[in-house]
């Protein structure tokens, strides 16, 4: 059969998501870290709300500082305090100086700070307060101007954007305390076959450990899914139908039973749901026997990926396909690639774009470079536990020598450096 090459069958998850966009919710603040943000959101404030000191330390009129040293200092007369929380009403006039803390507002008539280490307070004949300036300062000296960080009506946060610690912290100071978010899209994992055992326990001749219902959950979570809901089927045309046509999830993704053979239900369970076929067959090692496409199911447009059943397989292109369609459905740009150096030669396949589960380190020159894991067949679990990152191999003959430069994708979840 025809293979859709890697690219196109990319961009066609990515506009599947795109075009299922994930539903919005509010929530409180403290509860939207890690969130992407629905809608922009304006500053309904400039930052600073006012002109404030940057230190601690004495707000002065800077013409009354022309021509101060250490050897001779300027000596003005103490008017009240500002303090953070406490501005002072006091008018600063000639020869005069109010004691400031830091973030306190200025008072009107000041246009610059002293700081307290270039100062001495005494007091005069007549024993009235007063501070000796040992430096002259320019207007604006030590003062945070108001609105220096934003200002009223700019954009704080922009839709797509994700609620990082930094963004909480631009929020908070605003005085926002809710936020429109995406809901994060919910999944049903749809795990297929007789073989699988759940639950641990000792296996019977011919089963295998339940690995999807425990890794897809947690990759596809990592990669920005909601509640992950999973349902186990046997081989078995009708019971595929029924788990298909009563999967909840926003995102539908089915794993082993999708080609060609006897036993393989999927592609019939969804020709049975009416479910339109965007991909069947992808360019791609391992991968190969990936289905994409979307239906309506229980009334509600649902997309669906049929993924193969091998672990690595369903967990190679769970990641290069469903998380970036989960990116798309929250406004995300997709994952941002890299490059690096291949540590060793390696054989790429003949025929179609392979995806190696790899480690990096950074070379003697300071780039990165891409240790590929082992032998890379379809079953093996240990190159997954270890693995950081996909390094894209491009078809061709022959092995790439070590140095050569290769795509890599990050693994939701992992240690991947970007």
């Amino acid at each position: 059969m025809p293979l859709t090459s890697y690219a196109d069958t990319l961009r066609t998850a990515i506009a599947l998501g795109a075009a299922l966009p994930a539903a919005t919710e509010t929530v409180p603040l403290a509860d939207a870290a890690g969130r992407v943000v629905a809608e922009d959101v304006a500053v309904p404030i400039s930052l600073p709300p006012f002109d404030g000191s940057a230190m601690d330390g004495y707000a002065v009129r800077a013409a009354d500082t022309a021509g101060a040293s250490a050897d001779a200092p300027v000596v003005l007369r103490l008017v009240e305090e500002s303090r953070a929380g406490h501005p002072s009403a006091a008018v600063v006039g000639p020869g005069e100086a109010t004691r400031i803390s830091t973030g306190a507002r200025m008072p009107a008539g000041a246009d610059a700070v002293i700081r307290v280490e270039d100062t001495d307070e005494r007091t005069d004949a007549d024993g009235g307060a007063g501070v000796a300036v040992r430096v002259a300062v320019d207007p604006g000296h030590d003062v945070r101007p108001a609105g220096e960080d934003v200002t009223a009506g700019d954009r704080a946060v922009a839709a797509g954007e994700l609620l990082h610690p930094g963004r909480l912290a631009l929020l908070a100071g605003l005085g926002v305390t809710t936020v429109a978010v995406r809901r994060a899209p919910s999944v049903t994992v749809i795990a297929t076959g007789d073989e699988v055992r759940v639950g641990g326990g000792p296996l019977a001749d011919g089963e295998v450990h339940d690995v999807h219902g425990t890794a897809l959950p947690a990759l596809l979570r990592a990669a920005g899914a909601g509640a992950v809901d999973v349902v186990r089927v046997g081989d078995d045309r009708q019971a595929t139908i029924d788990a298909f046509a009563a999967a909840a999830g926003d995102v539908i993704v089915s794993c082993g039973g999708v080609s060609v053979g006897r036993h393989d239900h999927v592609r019939p369970a969804l020709d049975a749901l009416g479910a339109t076929e965007a991909v069947f067959g992808v360019d791609l090692q391992p991968g190969k026997p990936t289905w994409i496409g979307e239906a309506n199911v229980a009334g509600r447009r649902r997309v669906i990926f049929g993924l193969p059943g091998n672990p690595a397989s369903a967990y190679v292109t769970a990641c290069l396909f469903v998380a970036s369609a989960l990116r798309a459905m929250l406004g995300r740009p997709d994952a941002p690639t890299t490059v690096g150096r291949l540590a060793e030669d390696t054989r790429p396949d003949g025929r179609r774009t392979r995806a190696l589960r790899a480690r990096l380190h950074v070379t003697d020159d300071g780039t990165l470079g891409v240790r590929p894991l082992g032998p890379q067949h379809s079953h093996r679990l240990r190159p997954l536990a270890d693995g950081e990152v996909l390094a894209l191999l491009p078809a061709g003959d022959g092995p790439l020598p070590a140095g050569t430069t290769v795509r890599l994708v990050p693994i939701p979840g992992t240690s991947a450096p970007w």
